[in-house]
């Protein structure tokens, strides 16, 4: 089914449900939308003979761009684009529909449609118009559980989308549960097929068929141990050419006060480790600290150009700490250095490359009662090519469980080492929300916001701005689940 019927079927869904389409029914709507302006970079040139001596001894063009010139007639630089407006709507709806008359059947299904209202039409995410995320049947059973139709599954091996089949069966005796997968996968990080115009950035780079995706993973569950195996294959249904093949074992166990989280992958379609992490937390009712390692590498299917160009993976190491010395308040610090692996070239004319790196967070809460609280981060990072420094901060008001009321504001430094401008950021803004009952939501938010692009020649540029944002929400169906409780009894003192 293409996504703009399939979401119409979800939305005559959520019309229809009635006691005659489904004993019971939920149906939640969200609507919501914004006002941005943004500005970024053109490319342009000009020809090399009309260029002139700028004071730091390059080219530059003749209202003060610095050029970039080669052994060709012409030499190239970026300008400041135009203000550029969009104005982004989405609506959204979730549909889940139980006693179709099959015990354990259920229906689930959420799709939105989205689009850009601002004359320049260039929010990005808004093709196509109407998308459906997930749809499909899911029937349990005590030890069963099978699915059928669009589903997107986490995993350690990223998420993933996929029109397929989902079955998953447990044996409580042993502990042990097992799961098998397989259908036409989605974009990576898209609700939509490589194959759809919406991709259109990858041009001729794209499959011309949606790629075959099949998978399983086997789990023991065993007093809060939960250790898992994954294997993932994708194949090019045109050639039958392996795309992608990847495997992965996880870890997550609580013993006494100290939990273990960790995992690994593994490449099978390029014969290479892939990312790996491990972090032991020690939770103590007043605090809590935690240690950590982790291998970060990128990952490529190989389908795309990206993979061509190798690239190295860092390894890092980390710790952070939480504390409570008061009820009222709740400091948090974070850091971490890492550094990236030898990428085996030659850099003769800069022969002290940086490698390695660090960032550092530090930030408190504070809630004096039930209708206040305070929050503030500030942090560090300086690394190879580039450094940030951020702090943003919050005060929050609410006077009964019905409203809140936020006022917040930040700062974004980003000292750009090998490029020929630096970044500044500041906001400062107020939200509003307005709970109407458990099933209806309103909320509001405006900030002013301001970026400075700072260079020493003609391409600085600022852009400051008013964000308007706004959403509404609204739940709705059968109250069949809800069974009321039987009448009290009076009990002896």
């Amino acid at each position: 089914m293409m996504p703009s019927r399939a979401l119409v079927a979800v939305c005559a869904l959520a019309a229809w449900s009635g006691p005659g389409a489904a004993q019971d029914f939920r149906v939640r709507l969200d609507a919501r939308a914004q006002a941005v302006s943004f500005r970024g970079l053109v490319s342009d040139s000009i020809p090399a003979a009309q260029t002139v001596p700028s004071s730091n001894g390059g080219f530059e063009t003749p209202d003060g761009h610095a050029v970039r010139c080669g052994a060709g007639e012409y030499c190239y630089f970026f300008r400041s684009g135009p203000e550029l407006r969009g104005v982004p709507v989405a609506l959204s709806a979730s549909v889940a529909m139980w006693g179709l008359g099959v015990e354990g059947l259920a229906l689930r299904a959420t799709g939105r449609v989205v689009g850009d209202l601002g004359h320049d039409d260039v929010w990005p995410g808004t093709e196509p118009s109407a998308q459906l995320v997930e749809a499909y049947l899911d029937y349990q059973r005590s030890a069963l559980t099978a699915r059928a139709g669009r589903q997107l599954m986490a995993s350690r091996l990223e998420p993933v989308g996929f029109d397929g089949g989902w079955l998953r069966v447990r044996w409580d005796r042993t502990s042990l549960e097992f799961t098998g997968y397989g259908g036409w996968g989605l974009g990576q990080a898209a609700v939509v097929a490589a194959t759809s115009p919406a991709l259109n950035p990858l041009d001729e780079w794209r499959p011309r068929h949606r790629q075959i995706l099949g998978g399983a993973d086997a789990a023991w569950l065993y007093r809060g141990i939960d250790l898992r195996v994954e294997y993932r294959r994708e194949i090019d249904p045109e050639d039958d050419y392996i795309v992608s093949e990847r495997g992965a074992l996880s870890l997550q166990a609580r013993v006494r006060s100290i939990d273990v989280a960790g995992g690994l992958d593994y490449n099978l379609a390029e014969g290479h480790w892939g990312g790996a992490d491990l972090t032991l937390t020690y939770l103590r009712p007043l605090f809590s600290v935690s240690a950590g390692a982790r291998r970060y590498r990128p990952y490529f299917s190989l389908w795309t150009l990206w993979g061509a160009f190798s690239p190295v993976p860092y390894n890092a190491v980390n710790a952070s700490a939480h504390v409570r010395p008061a009820g009222w308040l709740s400091l948090r610090a974070r850091g971490e250095r890492y550094r990236y692996e030898d990428a085996d070239i030659s850099t003769a004319l800069v022969p002290r490359l940086r490698d390695r790196g660090w960032r550092a967070s530090t930030g408190a809460t504070v809630t004096p009662n039930s209708r206040w609280a305070l929050d503030g981060t500030v942090g560090i990072e300086r690394g190879p090519g580039a450094s940030a420094r951020f702090a943003d901060g919050s005060v929050t008001y609410a006077p009964n469980d019905r409203l809140s009321f936020d006022v917040y504001g930040g700062a974004l430094a980003r000292p750009l080492e090998l490029r020929y401008y630096d970044a500044r950021s500041r906001w400062i803004g107020a939200r509003g929300e307005w709970q109407l009952g458990g099933r209806r939501r309103v909320w509001g938010d405006i900030a002013r916001v301001s970026d400075d692009r700072e260079r020493p020649d003609a391409g600085a540029s600022s852009l400051a701005q008013v964000r308007l944002r706004g959403g509404l929400t609204v739940a709705f169906g059968s109250r069949a689940d809800r069974t009321p409780l039987p009448p009290a009894r009076r009990t002896r003192q």
